[in-house]
């Protein structure tokens, strides 16, 4: 799979470009060093347009303690270009994201409606059993996709229900809203 890593701060920088070598990858994650304030806001944003013209599942993980400083972007904003894009989100908190029930209200808030989820991890060994099953459930997805009857452009909310005969936890996207042509 191809993977492309963004670091980010009160910046964002990419550290690798859609490598699919994972030496390559523990490389650059090795490199990092905490500094700065948390534009969390604006590389949500950033990762959803760069996945946005690439065809086929995308998914967009993120570690955080899930607070923002200094973004550009308000988290409305982020909500908006979500529900627009076909981007699945998960997020990973750490630090304050798992003590502070306002920040993990927030993750909640951008991952479920993409069909992703938000996983609060305290310790290495959960942070480990997360990403195992994230890791898991990224490699057993289904891609499904539908023609509406509705083909208004008009920026409203539009739920989807998946549901699987014999199956009573299905986790999917909770709806898309269609941007008016400008």
């Amino acid at each position: 799979h191809q993977v492309t890593l963004l670091g980010f701060n009160d910046a964002i920088f990419a550290l690798t470009r859609r490598t699919t070598d994972p030496n390559e990858r523990v490389r650059a994650v090795d490199r990092l060093q905490p500094w700065g304030a948390t534009a969390l806001y604006d590389v949500l944003l950033r990762g959803t347009d760069m996945l946005g013209r690439q065809i086929g599942r995308k998914a967009v993980v993120v570690f955080t303690d899930g607070e923002d400083q200094g973004s550009h972007v308000a988290l409305n904003d982020v909500e908006r270009r979500l529900q627009t894009s076909d981007v699945t989100l998960y997020m990973i908190g750490q630090g304050r994201g798992v003590s502070q029930e306002y920040l993990r209200k927030v993750m909640m808030q951008l991952t479920s409606p993409t069909g992703g989820r938000s996983f609060f991890t305290e310790s290495i060994d959960e942070l480990q059993n997360a990403f195992d099953e994230l890791l898991d459930e990224l490699s057993n997805q289904y891609l499904v996709g539908y023609q509406p009857s509705n083909t208004k452009r008009d920026d409203k909310w539009r739920e989807i229900k998946v549901v699987v005969d014999g199956y009573t936890n299905v986790r999917a996207r909770q709806g898309y809203r269609v941007l008016p042509t400008r």
